[in-house]
Parts: structure tokens; sequence; C-alpha cells
């Protein structure tokens, strides 16, 4: 009995003794392969990190950290700006891990992509419905500081000033956030043209409105070729040339209104180009600063150390 018992105990540390190493040299293994991926993430191979993120869920299914390759494989189709596919990833993860840190960042981030592909209404459906969802989530107030700025692109700068007065006094969006709201109160006191001035010109003289706008060359243009229209019209219809005057009436009328909605819609252009540049510095300041001090990518590795 004595002799079975040592050789029980002998073979039973063989066993673990052999077991550890192959035990350390497969963890070893999971993080080389999980850690390459990564390293082709921060270098910005993204399509090759796709790759490896891949190939360690194949060889490892039931690891702890495939949610964070998927995580990770869907954040490399959007640093591709492959948008689409990575709304579809980030979306699969929201469904899979919901309630989870891996649910909630990728359903963060579905507002992003959209944002990004600069479909600013679906954005704000999609930031509204995360901080619903989530209103006490480190990311909630990204997604308020982006769903105003998805207002702002939209033009509906009282929904953005509401959003911005939405953050609490310790809140780090705060301080920016009152500054981008003086600075949305100054927008109708900027330099601008009046696209009714622009249209009324150009409706009396041919050219004027392009005039008002600086557009001298194309004013001149403008006028110089409704002013032939108007008198080949004239003369075709003084000789009883009237098919040729209906051709030309039909031009003239075009060139003419041509010249009314080209008038307008350079007013607009100006218009929005200003507020754009007016706005551009603000969201260059904010979107470094605020990222500095743990916005988004800074979430996103959180993230990741999480796993």
């Amino acid at each position: 009995m004595k002799k079975f018992l040592c050789v029980s105990l002998i073979t039973v540390g063989l066993l673990v003794l052999v077991g550890t190493p192959v035990a350390c040299a497969q963890e070893e293994e999971e993080k080389t392969l999980l850690g390459f991926a990564d390293y082709l993430f921060e270098k910005g191979h993204y399509y090759q990190a796709v790759t490896e993120y891949e190939r360690f869920i194949y060889f490892n299914p039931h690891h702890p950290s495939v949610s964070h390759a998927r995580l990770k494989i869907a954040y490399c189709y959007k640093k591709g700006e492959q948008y689409e596919r990575a709304i579809e990833l980030f979306r699969n993860l929201v469904d899979e891990y919901r309630g989870e840190e891996v649910g909630k960042e990728a359903a963060y981030q579905v507002g992003e992509c959209y944002s990004a592909r600069g479909e600013d209404e679906v954005a704000v459906i999609e930031f509204k419905n995360f901080i619903a969802d989530y209103p006490h989530h480190p990311l909630a107030e990204k997604a308020r500081w982006e769903m105003a700025w998805a207002y702002i692109s939209l033009e509906d700068y009282p929904s953005a000033r509401q959003q911005l007065l939405l953050f609490e006094a310790q809140s780090i969006y705060r301080a920016p956030s009152q500054e981008l709201s003086d600075a949305l109160t100054e927008l109708p006191h900027l330099s601008h043209k009046s696209p009714l001035v622009a249209g009324l010109l150009a409706a009396v003289i041919p050219g004027a409105g392009h005039f008002y706008m600086g557009r001298k060359k194309q004013a001149l243009f403008s006028f110089i070729t409704n002013a032939l229209l108007f008198y080949g019209t004239y003369e075709a219809f003084g000789r009883e040339l009237y098919t040729a005057g209906g051709f030309l009436s039909f031009f003239s009328l075009n060139y003419y209104s041509g010249n009314i909605f080209g008038a307008l819609n350079e007013a607009h252009k100006f218009n929005r180009g200003v507020r754009e540049e007016y706005l551009k510095g603000y969201r260059k300041k904010y979107h470094l600063s605020l990222n500095l001090k743990g916005g988004r990518e800074g979430a996103m590795v959180g993230v990741a150390l999480h796993f």
C-alpha cells in the first residue's frame, strides 16, 4: 500500500511539472498573438491588425480577451474609414455584450461612426440612446458633447446650446461647453451676406448679385450672357422668327433664373463658410485638449485594460 501511494505521488508530481510549462507556454503564446495585434493597431496598420486579431480569436475562441479582440477589429474598420462595416461590428457587440463594458463602448462608437460619416441626424439619435441607457457611464458626457457638435453641424444651434448647458460644474466639459455656448450666441453677429439682397440684386440686374458677393468675373460673365440672350430674343421676335425666339426665350429664362439662384447660393455658402471657420478653432482646440484629459481614446484604452 505504501509503495502504491509513493508511485501515485511521484506520478502526480511529474504531471504537475510537465503540465506547468505547457500551460505557461500556451498562455505566453496567447499574449504574444494579442500583443502583436495590439502593436499593429497602435502603429496604424489596421488591416494587418484585423488579421492578427482574427487569428487570435480562431486559435483561442473561449479566451476572456476575445471580446477585446472583436472590439479592436471594429475599431480597425472605423480607423480605416469603413464605417458601414464598423457599425455592423459594433452593433453585434452591443447585442452580445449588452450591459457589459464592451457593449457600452461599442454602443457609444456607433454614434461616432455615424458622426464621422456625416449622418448627424442618426448620430444624434445614437448618442441620445446611449445617454438614456447609460447616464452614469464616463462616456455619457462625451456623448453629450459630440451630440452638441452634431446639432451644430445640422445648424440647429438652440438644441446644441441646450445640450451644452446640461454639463455639471465638476465636469471637464463644463468650461469648454460654456465657452462654446457663448460662441454660438455670437454667430448672428458675424460678418455675413444677405441672401435676400443678393437675390434681389440679381433679379434687377443680372450679375449684380454676384458682384455683391465679390465674384466680379462671374458677375461680368452673367451680365454679358443674359444681355446677349435677352437681345437675341428681342430681335428674333421683332423679325417674327418665333421658333428661334421661343428657343432663345427658354435659354434666357434659364440663365436669368440661374443667375438669381446662383447669387442666393453664393450668399448661403459664404455665410456657412464664415460659421464653419469660426467654429473650427473651437472644435480643434477642445477635441485635442479633452482627449488628453480622458476623452474618447482614453476611454478606449481604459476598456482595453479591463480585460
